[in-house]
């Protein structure tokens, strides 16, 4: 009774938000037909994924989304004429469009709230110290992050778990995020997300999270492999990202031919020390009488636009000030680079750019291999996991490592799929095994051959299942099902013990 007033009072509140909007009748039907679905499904997508949010603090956040964000949506038909081509083209291709004023969406629920999502998330979460790296960093985990928050309607219905691969807008993107919260919990994940002045690294704590837990080393290849794919990412969706980094990439090879040649390199740096010095000693000149300044005051205005004119002397002595320190501070660093250590290092940064920036060139089998990297350093961190695990937290990482291999590798398949992660995952699989059974959390009388099974089965409720041996055309095959469901059947060819035809429960 309770919670059906909860829910109730979601819907009016929901209603009176989208009452101070301008949003059309067909968008409250789907923003309703949300709250539904979202009611049918919540328990199972959180059973699934194993997490801590509840139903009422889902939606709360979908409301408040709207309430902060957004002002105007608009529901339109499939062959509705559109007069901004556009608008059109984002809608035939996304199912929905999106600008700073509005929302315009085709009738489809998980993409009004994917459309939501996307408007009401921070553009830019990582601190800007990291150059580059702060905007694609910011995208690939914000892009996670929407894709994260669609998946309770996506694919649950409230009687399957059903992954349709097409409909996920960033599969890549998607992985990533997904194989983090698993590492660093949601909470961290949330909290990064919702980050809007960058006064907290979250980049940085994520390093020293990892750092902390499962060493440096990996938190080094952890954060090279997540630059290298925010540059693929990026790369991949946004064209005008990767024509500008083709020409930098084109730049720092200047660089490194001119660094290569240590006499020419030289002569270059000390020739723009002399210039930058010279500079300088004919800007103080200017500064030394207030006679020169002025002369220097009315050169600089003649003939010159109003709008581009010196309004005052002390507005020039400013000007001139400040083009002294700008011209100290590079003679500085032309020093520290001509010193013998400054210039190792120097070089050795360059080629590491150059290496990072390399990755929008990267085939499609080298992609493939960084995201196999990727998974392959989370899955020696998970097995670390656990190593350390009680039994209520063991019965909680067996429902996580469901939910991972089930997770959508690429358009074809899953992680538990993946050729080149099966020795992990079948470790894992056994550590798992070895560690329920220590903590009678499953009969010591479940075979491998079963047991691997389940880290591919969409029933829902692991600790309701049974599995049965048969035989059919002198094969032997195993079954996993529950009460209400069975899954399909699986060969198996190294059970010689256990009986046929016997319904057995997995979990005790």
């Amino acid at each position: 009774m309770f919670e059906k007033i909860i829910k109730r009072d979601r819907n009016e509140i929901l209603e009176s938000v989208l009452e101070q909007k301008d949003i059309d009748e067909k968008t409250k039907n789907l923003l309703q037909g949300i709250l539904y679905k979202i009611e049918v499904s919540y328990n199972d997508y959180k059973k699934a994924k194993v997490i801590n949010k509840t139903e009422k603090q889902y939606v709360d956040e979908i409301i408040t989304n709207i309430k902060r964000k957004c002002n105007k949506i608009i529901t339109v038909s499939f062959n509705d004429k559109i007069g901004s081509t556009q608008v059109k083209e984002e809608l035939d291709k996304n199912k929905f469009y999106s600008d700073e004023k509005q929302i315009i969406t085709y009738p489809i629920e998980e993409k009004l709230l994917y459309a939501i999502e996307k408007s009401t998330n921070n553009k830019k979460i990582v601190n800007t110290k990291y150059g580059i790296f702060s905007s694609v960093i910011s995208d690939l985990i914000i892009t996670g992050k929407n894709i994260d928050r669609v998946e309770v309607l996506r694919d649950f219905n409230g009687w399957s778990w059903t992954t349709v691969k097409s409909e996920i807008e960033n599969i890549k993107a998607n992985l990533v995020f997904q194989t983090l919260q698993i590492l660093v919990g949601e909470e961290f994940m949330q909290n990064w997300t919702l980050d809007t002045d960058g006064f907290i690294d979250y980049f940085d704590l994520l390093k020293k999270e990892i750092g902390n837990k499962f060493g440096d080393e990996i938190s080094k290849n952890m954060e090279d492999i997540i630059e290298r794919i925010s540059i693929i990412n990026e790369a991949n969706v946004n064209y005008s990202f990767k024509k500008d980094n083709m020409q930098k990439l084109n730049d720092i090879q200047i660089k490194i031919n001119l660094i290569n040649d240590v006499p020419k390199y030289i002569n270059e740096l000390t020739d723009k020390k002399k210039a930058a010095e010279r500079e300088i000693a004919n800007l103080q000149k200017i500064l030394s009488s207030e006679k020169s300044i002025k002369e220097e005051y009315y050169k600089i205005n003649d003939g010159v636009p109003i709008e581009k004119k010196i309004f005052s002397v002390k507005v020039l002595k400013q000007q001139i000030k400040t083009k002294i320190r700008e011209l100290l501070s590079n003679i500085e660093e032309i020093n520290n680079n001509l010193k013998p250590n400054n210039f190792i290092e120097l070089k050795d940064n360059i080629y590491i750019e150059k290496n990072l920036f390399e990755t929008i060139y990267y085939t499609k089998e080298e992609e493939e291999k960084l995201y196999i990297e990727f998974e392959k350093i989370f899955l020696k961190c998970f097995r670390k996991i656990i190593e350390e695990a009680n039994e209520y937290n063991l019965v909680k990482l067996i429902y996580k490592f469901r939910y991972y291999m089930l997770l959508p590798f690429d358009e074809t398949k899953n992680i538990k799929n993946v050729d080149s992660l099966e020795n992990e995952t079948i470790e894992i699989e056994r550590e798992l095994m070895k560690q329920a059974k220590k903590h009678k959390i499953i009969s010591n009388n479940v075979p491998f051959e079963v047991w691997t099974h389940i880290f591919e089965t969409r029933i829902i409720e692991l600790d309701q299942l049974y599995y049965k041996i048969f035989l059919e055309y002198d094969k032997k095959y195993v079954q996993i099902f529950d009460e209400k469901i069975s899954e399909e059947k699986y060969l198996i060819n190294n059970i010689e013990k256990n009986k046929v035809n016997k319904k057995v429960k997995i979990f005790i």
